[in-house]
């Protein structure tokens, strides 16, 4: 009986999906709308049941494509019923991987509808969803509806990416991400976090893109671990000692993949500026409030005055000339790749520090008012550096 609902969701996703194909349209919404209230009424659990009922209402009246319905609920369905067994150990994220996939792709195949890389983006959304979301009592219903709403974006979104691009970016950010996760610089929603990251530089931008991003980890991680344990005698080290969740990847890499996604469908120069800007940005941060918290007493960026080691808000020389040199190597790095021109590695490498020096400033403005958390001042930050990036090579290009 432990299993019993789990089996009986999974049969009735099942089900669901071999019917759609025979019904007339918008037949498979008004089903699940029915099924929502006979949940209800047999539960009294309202969240589920509100959230199926709403994609029954999508589907009828035309928004919800049949393919994301059904492979949306089949996906997370099948992913209950793995960890129903396996108790969510880590060799079973990789198993509701591959069973996603694979359920995914036969809901594809006979509904007639679908990508290959919405089916790879939902399946990623479930498990990160999953691993974030688990500890909640309303997590399956968050998980379905983030599914849903994710495979519709991508969808919507109409991208042409054949089979072997797809894989090939899920291997590579997969095998990266799993590299980070073994040397303890990322967690489970890290690992899947940074994945779909990367999943979605690689399809809408390209490996180069990829590589950018890369470059930013890389030089985050080392100063990161930059005298540790002088960090940590002050007390100022990275929580959990440096390992990044997906808030810290979301973050600092929502404004660079929205950009990412935006050049791949419009192919505009801009968004180059845009994604170099943000990625400099973060790039600049991490490393000078890494490298500055070991220099000496900073100062804060509204009145200038000393500040004790590790305050929000707080600049020094050297964290400045830090985060100057990692703006440079990330905005090098795309040179080098092809990705960005002289104008555009101006514009980046001024954004990022410029960026950087706005994360102190909403540090001590709005961070320290409690106001908002250390996410949304780096959110605030990358999306100012993208901007500014992106103004400065607007203005720089006639001199070149």
């Amino acid at each position: 009986m432990k299993y019993f609902g789990r089996w009986l969701a999974f049969i009735a996703a099942v089900i669901l999906t071999l019917l759609v194909p025979i019904m007339p349209p918008g037949m498979a919404g008004l089903a699940l709308i029915i099924g929502s209230v006979l949940i209800l009424i047999r539960t009294g659990h309202t969240a589920l049941p509100i959230a199926l009922c709403t994609f029954g209402i999508l589907n009828l009246i035309g928004i919800l494509p049949a393919f994301v319905l059904c492979a949306a609920i089949l996906i997370v369905a099948t992913r209950e019923l793995i960890f129903s067994y396996s108790g969510g150990r880590p060799a079973e994220y990789a198993l509701s991987m591959i069973a996603g996939l694979l359920v995914a792709a036969l809901t594809m195949e006979y509904t007639g509808g679908g990508t290959w890389l919405a089916i790879v983006v939902g399946v990623t959304v479930a498990i990160l969803l999953h691993s974030i979301l688990r500890n909640n009592p309303y997590a399956l219903t968050g998980e379905l509806v983030g599914v849903a709403m994710a495979m519709l974006l991508i969808v919507d979104l109409e991208y042409q990416a054949d089979l072997p691009l797809v894989a090939t970016a899920v291997f590579i950010s997969f095998g990266f991400a799993y590299f980070a996760y073994r040397l303890k610089t990322a967690d489970i929603p890290g690992l899947f976090s940074a994945a779909l990251v990367g999943i979605l530089l690689i399809v809408f931008a390209g490996i180069s893109w990829f590589l950018v991003m890369l470059s930013f980890f890389i030089i985050g991680a080392a100063a990161t671990r930059y005298q540790m344990d002088y960090k940590k005698s002050l007390h100022v080290e990275q929580e959990s000692g440096g390992v990044r969740g997906y808030v810290n990847v979301f973050a600092n890499g929502l404004v660079s993949v929205v950009a990412a996604v935006l050049f791949g469908v419009t192919q505009h120069p801009g968004f180059i500026a845009i994604y170099l800007g943000s990625v400099a940005t973060a790039a600049a941060d991490t490393v000078a409030g890494e490298v500055g918290v070991c220099s000496g007493k900073p100062y804060l960026i509204t009145t200038l005055k000393p500040v004790p080691q590790g305050t929000n808000g707080g600049v020094s020389y050297t964290g400045e000339i830090a985060g100057l040199f990692a703006a440079v190597f990330v905005s090098a790095c795309a040179v080098l790749l092809g990705i960005a021109d002289l104008p555009i590695f101006l514009a980046s490498v001024l954004g990022g520090l410029i960026g950087a020096n706005l994360d102190s400033l909403i540090g001590e403005v709005l961070e320290n008012k409690k106001i908002i958390g250390n996410a949304g001042t780096n959110f605030l930050a990358t999306l100012g550096g993208g901007a500014i990036a992106a103004f400065l090579w607007v203005g720089l290009r006639p001199f070149f």
